[in-house]
């Protein structure tokens, strides 16, 4: 780890590789556990890997009403004005989701072992795809700081469920009312 942590995060989340994703998407009417091992190589270390194992909880996604009719503007122009009186005039339409996370550190463990990276991957890998947990994932990273990996795959997982979290939502009619009939 450098004495820079912009520059190391950054780094940390650009390296991270998922070498397995979950099967399926983040639950939309519940909270999802997703299995995590991440695979590192030690830094100045070589030949010597760590594997964390643990499981992120992201809770059901929020759907969020903006109150745009609460909106103060100052010094705007009149096209600004304009857009925001349309915004205004349809907010019933408008609809955000909040996903939120929760590391869990109670199924938490790691182990180093002395191998090549690329057996280790294949062999956590292959130990994962049997369990047949669709909500595991294998990822390699950064050994420092190793956590960046983490949030990393919640936000591409997140990326990935939204469209089905969405259309769930508004089928069963709590993201805009009524749902598809």
């Amino acid at each position: 780890m450098s004495s820079n942590h912009l520059f190391d995060r950054w780094y940390a989340a650009r390296k991270v590789k998922i070498l397995l994703s979950p099967s399926h998407e983040l639950e939309t009417f519940g909270s999802t556990l997703v299995n995590y091992h991440l695979i590192s190589e030690l830094q100045d270390h070589p030949g010597k890997i760590r594997i964390r194992e643990g499981r992120l909880e992201a809770h059901q996604p929020l759907v969020i009403v903006p109150r745009i009719s609460e909106f103060t503007s100052e010094g705007l122009g009149d096209e600004a004005k304009a857009y925001l009186e349309f915004l205004r005039e349809n907010e019933d339409s408008l609809r955000i989701l909040q996903y939120g996370c929760h590391l869990k550190s109670d199924n938490f463990s790691e182990q180093i072992v002395t191998e090549s990276i690329d057996a280790v991957t294949e062999r956590v890998k292959a130990a994962v795809e049997e369990t047949n947990d669709k909500f595991a994932a294998v990822l390699q990273g950064e050994d420092e700081p190793w956590d960046v990996a983490l949030v990393e795959l919640w936000r591409r997982e997140v990326s990935r469920s939204a469209s089905k979290n969405i259309r769930e939502l508004n089928d069963s009619g709590k993201l805009f009312g009524g749902g598809r009939r």
